[in-house]
């Protein structure tokens, strides 16, 4: 009787003590995990060159415009803490919300109308690794700029004190692969 209780009790604590091992070693990144494939959207971005600020362009005070900052990453509440940041230097932010385009797989995208380019590329100074799109579902004169935090982010926005002394009024440059606006948006095939 001892003896069949002691086998059970040992295959039980050598099937936990396995257990724990193989569980440490996909924490670790040891083993591979089991990934069902349905547990995150997958992007379908696809390369869009950036378009060109206008001819002359300078930027505008970073503090009038009105931004939205958008999570594109898993990383939670990214938003919120970029929006802090923008806040206590202070720039106006309408909202911080989870990006409705699912995982963005860049570092940052700066979205604005074409008539609004030149506060994009003003906000762009603020997030070194950004790029800037034009956003078609807003009308051209729509001055709403918004951020897209992606899964790549590296955190490296300046912070408070550097965005107050950005200034404005400084020639905005183009970036060398830029394209002329409107050969910059998605067209519908």
């Amino acid at each position: 009787m001892q003896h069949r209780q002691a086998t059970v009790i040992g295959s039980i604590l050598a099937v936990m003590v396995v257990a724990v091992a193989v569980s440490l070693l996909v924490a670790l990144g040891v083993l591979p995990a089991y990934n069902p494939g349905f547990s995150q959207p997958k992007s379908t971005a696809t390369y869009v060159p950036q378009p060109c600020p206008p001819a002359g362009a300078k930027t505008v005070d970073v503090t009038t415009l009105t931004i939205n900052v958008y999570n594109g990453s898993e990383s939670v509440g990214l938003a919120t803490e970029v929006q802090q940041d923008l806040e206590e230097a202070g720039l106006t932010v309408a909202s911080a919300s989870d990006w409705p385009g699912g995982i963005y797989n860049g570092e940052v995208q700066i979205l604005s109308s074409k008539g609004s380019l030149t506060n994009a590329y003003s906000l762009a100074q603020i997030f070194p690794s950004s790029t800037v799109q034009v956003d078609e579902s807003l009308a051209d004169n729509d001055s709403t700029v918004s951020v897209v935090l992606g899964k790549e982010y590296l955190k490296d926005a300046l912070n408070a004190d550097e965005i107050k002394l950005i200034g404005s009024d400084k020639p905005i440059t183009a970036p060398s692969d830029c394209v002329p606006v409107d050969n910059a948006t998605k067209k519908e095939g």
